[in-house]
């Protein structure tokens, strides 16, 4: 019914008065669409029927199955995956990076990242263009290093002649960081493996003298305590197939037992479980670095 020619009250009738609430709810109640970020899908969902909890116009624009992505990505607004696209999205999630020139690029989940950007909005784009990739709907761009991304002396502006010394200026800004990380990490692994091949060697000693001892560790509270953590009470099998059993282990219930036992409270039972994993796992990685040395 249009607004323009309105009816007098004494000329209205019943299906006329229904027919104007029937236009006043559809447009209130008219759906509000979200459409799906990765570009050329049209899949959309109704926001409005999800916020109020009701079924939406149509089955297919259910949110069922529907994420999204915040602010902090490279979309202001943020922004809605639909639930084909969303593993791809989510192993290429993007996350906006501001270079040391003050250009932008993106640090994608998988690792990729383009060429930065004067335009942070560029950006968006660069990184619907990966997807594409990714998805198999566009081939794979050439390596920024080609031949073709060189611009001729003669063809060379103001412009991007700045557009290379900018990407020089990050590239050395980078160099120089990966320096200072690498000599930062080296002399942390420098510090940190003697100390932790010394510490394995000591709770290897702890472990065979406690071993060894012919009394019951398990009759006193803190002895029992200082086993679970020293030496371990449940099976540490990990091997694949394994299945806890009270012939070929230990099982995955001794710890719990001990508990009871002593009548120690839940939170000291978990609290020793993950004391005793800080140990092995200390142990392990000792292990395995000592292996890795072997091998060099």
């Amino acid at each position: 019914m249009s607004t323009d020619a309105r009816i007098p009250l004494a000329e209205l009738t019943e299906d006329e008065l229904q027919t104007l609430y029937d236009e006043r709810d559809a447009h209130r109640n008219a759906p509000v669409l979200r459409t799906c970020l990765v570009p050329g899908c049209i899949k959309q969902y109704d926001a409005l029927s999800t916020m109020t909890g009701t079924p939406p116009p149509r089955p297919e624009l259910s949110a069922t199955g529907w994420k999204q992505i915040g602010t902090g990505s490279i979309f202001p607004a943020g922004g809605n995956i639909c639930p084909t696209h969303v593993d791809i999205v989510t192993s290429h999630l993007p996350r906006r990076l501001q270079t040391p020139s003050g250009r932008w690029s993106i640090d994608c989940a998988c690792g990729w990242s383009p060429l930065p950007q004067r335009w942070h909005h560029l950006v968006a784009a660069l990184w619907e263009e990966h997807l594409l990739t990714e998805l198999g709907d566009l081939p794979p761009a050439p390596p920024i290093t080609d031949p073709e991304h060189r611009t001729p002396l003669a063809e060379l502006t103001d412009a991007s002649l700045d557009e290379l010394y900018d990407r020089l200026e990050d590239a050395e800004t980078y160099t120089q960081e990966l320096r200072e990380i690498t000599r930062a990490a080296m002399l942390g692994y420098s510090q940190a493996v003697p100390a932790l091949l010394g510490v394995k060697t000591s709770l290897e000693a702890l472990h065979q003298r406690i071993s060894l001892d012919s009394r019951d560790w398990t009759h006193d509270k803190t002895d029992a305590w200082l086993y679970a953590i020293l030496v371990g009470v449940n099976c540490e099998n990990t091997d694949t197939g394994h299945v806890h059993n009270d012939i070929d282990c230990s099982g995955d219930q001794a710890l719990w037992n001990l508990g009871r036992q002593h009548d120690i409270p839940t939170d000291q039972i978990i609290r020793t479980g993950h004391l005793r994993w800080w140990v092995a796992n200390a142990i392990k990685t000792a292990q395995q670095i000592e292996q890795a040395g072997d091998d060099a």
